[in-house]
């Protein structure tokens, strides 16, 4: 990925912006990328010949900014084809970011046209709206088609199931997982009241909301609120066991022992009782 002379692109928009002052006309959506312009441009062109590059360009400058720990949708969702400029801006900052530790960008190990810089961004953000595999695509991809089914037998008994979760520090978005330890795991359980979900969907929802960054703490509870959304009843039971979290394990203290678990519960699951036997199943 070729460098950018910051300094030319920056003259070169101000001259741009004193123009249409000039003019009295409306410029194009200011950003803060303006200076990559040109060489986005360029890529985008490569990638989608067909389209209208300020159309998408002015979107991605019209977004606004989201927590980390939201999906896209928060903000108004955004189009695949904003979605790849923002990914070729953020591979090119990762590039400038390994100079700026004096990594040789020359090592066939690091550089290259898909280069470290180009998996971190993957990583990341995914590679498209419909990558839901990567460590941060939650914040991006599309919300998971959740069916739900009449409850015909009017049976109020606990629907549970034991998961395996992958989630990203907010604070060094380094990973946590039940993956890292034996006996860590994630439990889900509802109450159907009138609607009943395909068992699978709990499986979805919880990569879905779990691929971002977060406190432990904080996922429990939106993995609950979410649940409680698709299956329309309060009360579910979301309980993270034995999670180890790298930012501990690999750093830090580099602690081997710890592990984190929380829970959040409503509705039927306020009885202590109940809570005790789903997670005896």
């Amino acid at each position: 990925m070729k460098d950018v002379d910051i300094n030319i692109a920056i003259k070169k928009n101000k001259r741009l912006a004193d123009t249409y002052k000039y003019y009295g006309c409306k410029p194009e959506v200011e950003g803060p990328f303006d200076y990559l312009k040109d060489f986005v441009r360029d890529q985008f062109n490569k990638q989608y010949p067909k389209e209208n590059f300020l159309v998408y360009w002015n979107e991605y400058n019209n977004l606004k900014d989201f927590k980390i720990s939201d999906n896209v949708e928060s903000v108004g969702g955004v189009s695949e084809q904003a979605h790849y400029i923002m990914r070729i801006i953020t591979e090119y900052h990762f590039v400038q970011a390994f100079k700026a530790m004096k990594v040789d960008m020359n090592d066939p190990n690091v550089g290259g046209e898909k280069g470290t810089p180009y998996r971190i961004t993957k990583m990341y953000t995914g590679n498209s709206l419909n990558d839901d595999s990567e460590l941060l695509s939650g914040r991006w991809s599309d919300r998971p088609a959740i069916a739900n089914f009449p409850n015909e037998q009017k049976q109020r008994f606990p629907i549970t199931k034991r998961i395996d979760i992958v989630s990203v520090c907010s604070h060094h978005l380094a990973p946590f997982s039940t993956l890292f330890r034996d006996g860590a795991y994630a439990l889900v359980s509802y109450i159907p009241d009138e609607k009943v979900l395909g068992i699978s969907k709990l499986q979805r929802i919880v990569d879905w909301v779990s691929r971002r960054g977060h406190l432990q703490e904080n996922l429990t509870k939106m993995i609950y609120d979410e649940i409680s959304k698709a299956a329309e009843t309060a009360s579910v039971y979301v309980k993270l066991s034995g999670l180890v979290h790298t930012c501990e394990s690999l750093r830090g203290t580099q602690s081997n022992e710890g592990s984190f678990s929380s829970e959040y519960y409503g509705g039927d699951f306020k009885d202590i009782d109940l809570r005790r036997e789903v997670r005896g199943m």
